[in-house]
């Protein structure tokens, strides 16, 4: 498992299933309804392709389904899930990998709690492998971890677990990897979209919003400025 800049290539590449039930891609259909075949069109991207041709599936639904309400404007009941019950296993997993007190075993049992949970998340999709050959694998962790490698295994298990929810700028942050991950990314996209071009951010500024000058000033001085935010 691992993430580079490669594009996903489903004839050649084995995927983890929640990959088809979080990202839109070419090739496949728009909310499992194969009367929306994606492709690398501006039906598809409003930018022309700028940011690529893929779009997130989280938090939509089947526009032919009964969940859609249509009209003058669009919308929809989905309610808005503030916290999942992954997330709590995985936020206990990272506690326990972080206490470091020969508890490990137990959070990689929680992590893999997610991963077969994964596994088994085909139902919509049941017919990938069939119809646009694809090949699912996401398999649970059996060996013995290193505190180190347990947090890797962490890392990567909050990032496609909960992708396109936004988490992942918070988990960046608390894990004191933001500047390092969002200048990385802010340099290889400015070679495609220039308005990157002289974006940066900043550790230990960054991190945190300002207190606006109002609540300051109402503070009379008993309020300190976030760091670096002045």
């Amino acid at each position: 498992d691992s993430f580079n800049n490669t594009d996903y290539n489903s004839q050649s590449d084995y995927a983890d299933p929640r990959l088809f039930l979080t990202v839109g891609m070419p090739g496949f259909p728009y909310e499992f309804n194969k009367n929306y075949m994606m492709d690398q069109s501006t039906t598809w991207s409003r930018s022309n392709g700028l940011y690529g041709y893929y779009i997130t599936l989280k938090h939509n639904v089947d526009p032919d389904g009964d969940y859609l309400i249509k009209g003058a404007w669009w919308g929809s009941p989905m309610n808005r899930i503030v916290l999942r019950y992954s997330d709590v296993l995985l936020m206990r997993a990272e506690a326990l990998i972080q206490l470091n007190d020969g508890r490990i075993a137990e959070a990689i049992s929680l992590i893999n709690e997610v991963r077969n949970r994964a596994k088994q998340s085909t139902a919509m999709i049941a017919d990938y492998e069939m119809e646009y050959g694809v090949r699912f694998n996401v398999q649970p962790y059996t060996g013995s971890y290193s505190q180190a490698d347990a947090l890797k295994l962490l890392k990567f298990e909050r990032r496609v677990e909960l992708a396109l929810e936004s988490e992942r700028f918070f988990d960046l942050v608390r894990w004191g990897e933001a500047a390092e991950v969002l200048n990385k990314f802010y340099a290889e996209e400015a070679a495609d979209c220039t308005i990157y071009t002289n974006a940066s951010f900043t550790k230990n500024k960054n991190e945190y919003l300002p207190i606006p000058f109002a609540q300051m000033s109402a503070s009379n001085g008993n309020y300190t400025q976030n760091c670096g935010n002045w």
